[in-house]
C-alpha cells in the first residue's frame, strides 16, 4: 500500500507532469524520465488505485462558450436547510463548484452564466426562490490571476 501522505520524487513528477498536461502518453513520460511506459503505468495505476489521482479532466474556455460572466455567491442558508439548498444548487448546470463553509451557515459557490441578464435570472429564479435562503451577496470576476484544476505539488 503506498504512504499516502509521502510521494516518491518519481510520483511527484509523474504528477506534475499530468498536471501540465492530462494528455501526455505514458511513454512521452518515460522518456522524459528515464524510465520504461510500462513502469510509468504501474505508477499511474498504483496513483489512482490509492486514490491520489481522482480523475483525469479537461478545462473548458467559458467565455469561447458564450458563459462570459464568472460570479461568486456566498449563500447564507437557515442551518436546517443547508444541505436542501446544496444539493438543489449544485444540481444546476451553471455551477460549476459549491462548498459549505464554517462560520454562519453559509454556501460559497461559483457560477458560470451567459450574461448579466443571465445571472439576475439565476438569481432569483434559482437562489431566492429556495427556502431557507437569508441572504445572497454576488461579486463578479473582473480579473483571474489563476485557476487551479486540484492540488499541485
Amino acid at each position: 500500500m503506498l504512504d499516502l501522505h509521502v510521494l516518491d520524487p518519481v510520483d511527484q513528477e509523474i504528477i506534475k507532469l499530468l498536471h501540465e498536461n492530462s494528455r501526455m502518453s505514458y511513454a512521452k513520460i518515460g522518456e522524459i524520465l528515464n524510465l520504461s511506459r510500462v513502469a510509468i503505468q504501474k505508477r499511474v495505476e498504483n496513483l489512482i488505485d490509492n486514490e491520489i489521482i481522482e480523475n483525469f479532466t479537461i478545462r473548458l474556455n467559458a467565455t469561447k462558450l458564450g458563459k462570459v460572466v464568472s460570479a461568486f455567491f456566498e449563500v447564507e442558508v437557515e442551518p436546517r436547510f443547508a444541505e436542501e439548498v446544496g444539493n438543489t444548487l449544485s444540481a444546476d448546470p451553471n455551477v460549476v463548484s459549491i462548498y459549505q463553509m464554517t462560520g454562519t451557515s453559509s454556501l460559497h459557490m461559483h457560477a458560470l452564466l451567459k450574461d448579466d441578464a443571465a445571472l439576475e435570472e439565476f438569481l432569483y429564479k434559482n437562489i431566492y426562490k429556495l427556502n431557507g435562503v437569508v441572504r445572497v451577496n454576488t461579486q463578479m470576476v473582473i480579473k483571474r490571476f489563476k485557476q487551479g484544476t486540484g492540488l499541485e505539488l
